[in-house]
């Protein structure tokens, strides 16, 4: 049986562009670094030393770390070992960038935008589906236009999201509203509205997959809800990240998981300041080193 390459092995769970630049990052790490199948996490430790030494960028060097952490797991996937060397190393990024939290959506808000309709019943039922994503799922739009219909599995209840440069891939649960929604979809909406050949989840009322512009343009009209905040994709996923946090207390670790940041400082900034409970969590699961 022929192994796989380690392109094919990273083509599975991630575009080809982010293919290629894992591609670029491990091959530029093996060539100042022949001896890589053998290291060591010290080895790892003082590459990434060294890579800092180079580039203050922090979320650079995450980038590059997330390549070498894939070669490693080609390396133990084709049994070539038996240990990953690097698996629980991350790099902290620092940013003083607070997240604005009163200025989010609450969950209520954010069930709003399921109750507004359109002259046509097909955008209706793809409409709710796309916004149904944003808001339980807390998908980014670069996510989104990503899914294929494979992704949706209705026997298990779960939508599979890929992988990319800045997160991690992740299995979520669908809520039951959902279930008849994409039942429908799949089943007869997507269908009659499809004009091309596709594989693509998420279709534009011209039957052809949508562009996150076209997310951002199906988004625009719903800003009249909140004249007086900022509504859009990111916005929406932002607020769903906060709600994980403080409205149904998600513990931080698992709060990551779900938005699929690659570290725990990213979702840190969503807890709210007065929240002594997260804030034991965070100490507890990510003690300061």
């Amino acid at each position: 049986m022929t192994k796989q390459t380690l392109e094919q092995f990273l083509l599975q769970n991630y575009s080809r562009q982010t293919v290629s630049s894992y591609l670029f990052a491990i091959n530029h790490f093996l060539k100042l670094n022949p001896k890589a199948k053998r290291y060591k996490y010290a080895n790892v430790v003082k590459y990434m030393d060294e890579i800092s030494l180079k580039q203050s960028n922090g979320k650079y060097r995450v980038v590059i770390l997330s390549a070498i952490k894939k070669y490693y797991d080609y390396l133990v996937m084709s049994g070539y070992r038996n240990d990953h060397p690097c698996k629980r190393l991350n790099i902290k990024v620092n940013s003083n960038q607070a997240i604005q939290v009163q200025d989010l959506f609450s969950s209520s808000e954010l069930q709003l935008l399921l109750e507004r309709e359109n002259r046509y019943k097909h955008l209706d039922v793809r409409n709710n589906v796309l916004l149904s994503l944003l808001i339980y799922q807390g998908l980014t739009s670069d996510e989104l236009i990503r899914l294929n219909v494979k992704d949706i599995d209705l026997d298990n209840g779960t939508v599979y999201i890929k992988a990319s440069i800045n997160l991690n891939k992740r299995t979520m649960n669908l809520v039951p509203r959902q279930m008849i929604l994409f039942f429908n979809y799949l089943q007869e909406t997507r269908s009659q509205m499809l004009r091309c050949k596709t594989e693509k989840l998420i279709i534009t009322k011209l039957g052809k997959p949508i562009t996150v512009g076209g997310i951002h343009g199906m988004i625009d009209p719903l800003r009249a809800l909140f004249p007086d905040r900022k509504l859009n994709p990111q916005t929406i996923r932002m607020s769903v990240i906060c709600n994980w946090l403080n409205e149904n207390n998600i513990s931080l670790e698992k709060a990551q998981e779900l938005a699929g940041h690659k570290w725990p400082g990213t979702t840190e900034k969503y807890i709210k300041v007065n929240s002594s409970h997260q804030r034991e969590m965070i100490n507890r699961y990510f003690p300061s080193i």
